[in-house]
Formats: C-alpha cells, structure tokens, sequence
C-alpha cells in the first residue's frame, strides 16, 4: 500500500471546475493577433504562439484561493512544434496582480519537465526543478499533467508518473487562476481540464512507514 493513503483519509471530494470545451462559459480568452491565436472549435481550446520571444498563457478562475488540498488534472496535445527547445503545460496559484507564478511544463522534445516559481517575464526564478531522467514522453498522444496539494507538499505528474513532488514552501500562495502556458513557435490544444478540491485530514497511524519499510 503507497504510503499516502496510510497518511491520509479523504473524506470529501468536489470537483470545482470541469471544462470540456463545449462552450465557452468560463471566458477562455480568444485571441486573433499575428503574435498569437486562441479559440474553441469542436470541444477543443487551440492555443498558437506566433511570437518570436514572448510566452502566452490562457487563464480561468480556479476556486482554490483558501484550499489547502486539491487536484489540477489536465490534457494538452502538442499540435506542431518550430524546434525542440520551447515548454508548454500549466500555470497556477497567481491572483489579478499577476506578479509571481507557479509552472508545470514539458519540453517540445518530451525530453525535460520543469517546475518552478518565477516573477513575471522571468525577471527572477524563486524555485526551479527540472528532471531529465524520466522516459521521453511520446507526443504524438495527448499528454496528461497532473498537480496533486496534500498536506503540505505538492505531487507533479506526467501521464500517471510522479516526476517531483517539494514543499510548499517553493510556490506562491494558492491564487485563483491556472492557465495553459506556451512558449513561441508552439501549438497546443487541449479537450480537457479539471480542478478538484479535497476535505483531507491525516491518520494517525505510522503503519504506512512500517509497510514502506518492509516491517
């Protein structure tokens, strides 16, 4: 038995946000400039950055600003690609100031995840991990990202595989947006995206190290 459930009992589980793209209820931003491009078609959101330096995100409203646990669950195809080196994947916990940011993303070549903490325009890096030794994602098939709260720690995810997980410490406060992030010279669309919050407490038990540890 994984260690986690032994550590904690989830009583309650609300789902807070389901977007499927049918619409477009949640103001997703729909964009048609020579820089960028987003809009639905046929239960799909398509983002296009067409800038030569600049990265784009397209935010909703998340109900997380107090909720210490909760699951961000989405899937982004990688529709076209200029080069291997740009990210694309998810923002999340920044508020209407949008001053300091939280990332999950993946490199157009499947190759290195990243996570971490950043002023606007990457002015400063509070906190940056990026993992290399994960088996090359294949991007012909969407890609599920993952963000797991429990506790105080955060769980990162890549199509069901934990790539990090670190304190909470390293992240801005729970905001009330996510967003899809994109780097230049990428395309992404995405048919799915949801957020859940967790009623959680912890069980008082240590038969979950015992179990890890073979007693």
């Amino acid at each position: 038995m994984h260690i986690i459930s032994d550590l904690y009992h989830i009583e309650k589980s609300i789902s807070v946000v389901k977007e499927e793209f049918s619409n477009n209820k949640r103001n997703w931003e729909v964009v048609d400039k020579p820089e960028e491009k987003s809009f639905l078609e046929n239960g799909v959101y398509n983002m296009i950055n067409c800038s030569a330096g600049s990265w784009h995100y397209y935010k909703t409203k998340s109900g997380l600003k107090n909720d210490r646990y909760f699951l961000l669950d989405t899937f982004i195809t990688l529709k076209s690609k200029q080069d291997c080196y740009g990210h694309f994947g998810l923002l999340w916990g920044f508020d209407d100031d949008m001053d300091y940011f939280n990332r999950f993303t993946l490199s157009a070549d499947g190759k290195r995840a990243l996570v971490m903490q950043f002023e606007k325009d990457h002015n400063q890096v509070y906190h940056r991990f990026q993992t290399r030794k994960h088996p090359t994602i294949h991007l012909s098939r969407p890609v599920r990202f993952t963000i797991f709260k429990m506790g105080e720690y955060y769980h990162f995810s890549i199509n069901g595989t934990e790539v990090y997980s670190a304190h909470e410490y390293h992240f801005s406060p729970i905001g009330n947006y996510v967003a899809y992030y994109i780097e230049p010279g990428l395309e992404i669309s995405s048919n799915f995206l949801e957020v859940k919050r967790f009623k959680m407490h912890a069980v008082k038990t240590n038969s979950g190290l015992h179990q890890l540890m073979g007693h």
